[in-house]
């Protein structure tokens, strides 16, 4: 009982400020702000018009280039592109010099966004130099080169005797189908479930990092202001911890959870405009996820516990802000590693040592989600592991409570790892 009191203490403590309602939804509405307006940019850059000028001293290129020209300015007035309006500008090579200065001339006042020289030898060399006033307009140059190579290709296929009608024809795309195996049957996987597991290991690792920095505060605070000692005088250093920690990661998993409404939202209202664009978005969903989700949520609750009784930890050792921050780097290169790591274990999900690393405590949370995501690995292994995280928590958690009976009694210079071991001792 005395734990689900502290519980509500810090639940409604946190959640009542200014600054837990302006976080909570003050951040979802800013994200959407800014995912408008980068799309918006995004759509901006994209649909630039150039006027170029184009010197064929091939002789031959040039009425390819601009009917693949015409098909991708058509296609760029309905899904978004650079268009191009093409000027044929006929010079020899004698006279390119003379050509090239006044076609300068005309990018310099602006008539003309740039200029395209193509080689004689186009069709061998498969090199062409283009002049723009503008150097960093990369949608440009990677339309023109796109429709460059598909003119060259083009011409060496005529070249080559291949009637024009067979062209188009033969220039098909090809698409390989990715299926992943399992127990209960194969499933079309072409890293969808990869992508996932990456997004979700992502956001463990920042909650853990955020939301832990928080219990780390609030441990320090309650010592410095010696509020710490009122509520030991009503409850044992245990349970006191033990619903301190619960109570934030309570606050945070509500946070979470109206951010995570925001999201579904935002996303329902993206599918639905891809399905009336007529985009088939189901062939980039992972099929059968359930058990991810399922797996995800009991480490990411497990981890959050886990990881926030370190940094409560840490809250009971300093007496600063300062010495907090120094003292949780050895942590915070741990949440760095595993998250690393999880690189190893996506390549390598069945050897030894990705196996061996997904039962140690404080790596499982995100590592055996990186397994399930890409290998499932038997049911027992991965209960196995999240039973290891429970149990190192509740071991933290003592330990802790052990550190902060003695550490808001000392204040003054950080402790070294000698008193700590004396401090459990007197505890």
């Amino acid at each position: 009982m005395k734990i689900l009191t502290v519980i509500k203490r810090e639940l409604l403590t946190r959640t009542r400020t200014k600054g837990f309602v302006f976080f909570t939804f003050g951040i979802p509405l800013l994200a959407a702000g800014f995912i408008f307006l980068e799309y918006q940019i995004v759509q901006a850059s994209q649909n630039v018009s150039s006027n170029i000028a184009v010197v064929d001293l091939s002789q031959s290129l040039y009425p390819e280039l601009s009917q693949v020209i015409t098909k991708s300015t058509s296609q760029a007035a309905t899904d978004g592109g650079s268009r191009f309006h093409l000027t044929q500008v006929e010079s020899t090579a004698a006279a390119l010099p003379q050509t090239e200065e006044s076609l300068r001339l005309r990018v310099l006042h602006k008539s003309l966004d740039g200029y395209l020289i193509i080689p004689a030898d186009v069709l061998t060399s498969r090199t062409a130099q283009y002049h723009a006033l503008n150097a960093a307009a990369f949608a440009v140059r990677a339309d023109l080169s796109s429709s460059l190579r598909q003119a060259v290709n083009r011409a060496r296929m005529l070249a080559a005797g291949i009637p024009a009608g067979q062209l188009d024809s033969m220039a098909g795309s090809f698409d390989l189908n990715q299926l992943k195996v399992s127990a209960t049957g194969d499933s079309r996987d072409n890293g969808q479930t990869a992508i996932l597991a990456i997004v979700l290991i992502s956001a463990l690792y920042l909650v853990m990092l955020l939301y832990g920095v928080v219990v780390m505060r609030a441990v320090t605070e309650e010592k410095t202001t010696r509020i710490s000692e009122v509520l030991l005088s009503a409850v044992d250093p245990f349970s006191l911890m033990l619903g301190k920690i619960l109570g934030v990661v309570a606050t945070a998993l509500v946070q979470l959870a109206v951010w995570g409404l925001c999201l579904g939202l935002f996303l329902a209202y993206g599918l639905t405009m891809l399905r009336a664009a007529g985009i088939n978005w189901t062939q980039y969903m992972p099929h059968d996820a359930s058990w991810l989700y399922i797996c995800f949520l009991l480490f990411f609750i497990a981890g959050f516990l886990l990881y926030a009784s370190i940094y409560a930890a840490i809250g009971s050792v300093v007496s600063s802000e300062q010495e907090a921050q120094q003292t949780q780097m050895p942590l915070t290169i741990i949440l760095v590693i595993g998250f690393y790591l999880a690189f190893y274990v996506m390549a390598n999900p069945t050897t030894w040592l990705s196996v061996v690393l997904s039962f140690v405590p404080f790596f499982a949370p995100v590592l055996m989600v990186t397994r399930v995501a890409v290998s499932n690995p038997p049911v027992w292994q991965v209960l196995a592991s999240f039973a290891l995280c429970l149990a190192t928590f509740f071991l933290c958690t003592k330990i802790t409570a052990k550190i902060y009976r003695v550490g808001i009694l000392m204040t003054g210079k950080r402790p070294t790892l000698p008193e700590l071991l004396r401090w459990l001792k007197y505890a």
